[in-house]
Formats: structure tokens, C-alpha cells, sequence
């Protein structure tokens, strides 16, 4: 069985931790909404402890960005995954993906 799960932060960075993959995914989509429902300003997700991203990935942070915007909120993405920026790419999401990924310093 697949171990994933979210954490926020004292500064409420969720910080996503382990394997985002199918087994994972539904308990992850419940608390990450919850999430992106929350809080004020941008929802920042950290993808830096996260061991392996597939598709499910792409979908949870589009389903969290989606949540986000019904609330007023934006969102920034950390450390997305090199896998789920190239699907984001195959699915004609890089110009989307940008916008919301700090640029490096």
C-alpha cells in the first residue's frame, strides 16, 4: 500500500510527503481540498518530500488550484516534480504551471 500525506505548516505550506499515485490519491484529494478551502492568501503546495508523482499528481494540484480559486485564493507550486512538469507539458499546462512556480533564485 502506498504511503502519502499532507502536512501544513506553521506558516500554512502544505507540504505534500511520499508517493502521489493511485492508492494514495483519494485520501490526499479529501485533505487537500480541505486545504485549498482554507486559510487566506495564495495556497502554497511543497512537492520537495515527495518520492514519486504520476498523473494523480497533476490532477490533485489542478483539483487544489481549482478549490483555491473558488475561495479567492491563488497558488504557488514548490518543487514540483520533473515528471509532473513534463505531463503538465503534454497537456499544454506549461504556460499555467509558470504562473504559478516561483522562479528560481
Amino acid at each position: 500500500m502506498s504511503q502519502a500525506r499532507l502536512q501544513v505548516d506553521a506558516d500554512g505550506v502544505v507540504q505534500l510527503h511520499g508517493a502521489l499515485d493511485f492508492d494514495s490519491a483519494p485520501a490526499l484529494r479529501e485533505q487537500l481540498l480541505d486545504a485549498a478551502a482554507q486559510g487566506q492568501g495564495a495556497l502554497v503546495l511543497d512537492f520537495a518530500q515527495v518520492t514519486q508523482a504520476n498523473s494523480v499528481a497533476l490532477s490533485l494540484l489542478l483539483r487544489a488550484a481549482e478549490q483555491a480559486s473558488r475561495n479567492g485564493r491563488g497558488l504557488q507550486l514548490r518543487a514540483l516534480p520533473a515528471g509532473v512538469q513534463s505531463m503538465a507539458r503534454v497537456c499544454g499546462l506549461e504556460d499555467w504551471l509558470q504562473q504559478h512556480t516561483p522562479a528560481s533564485t
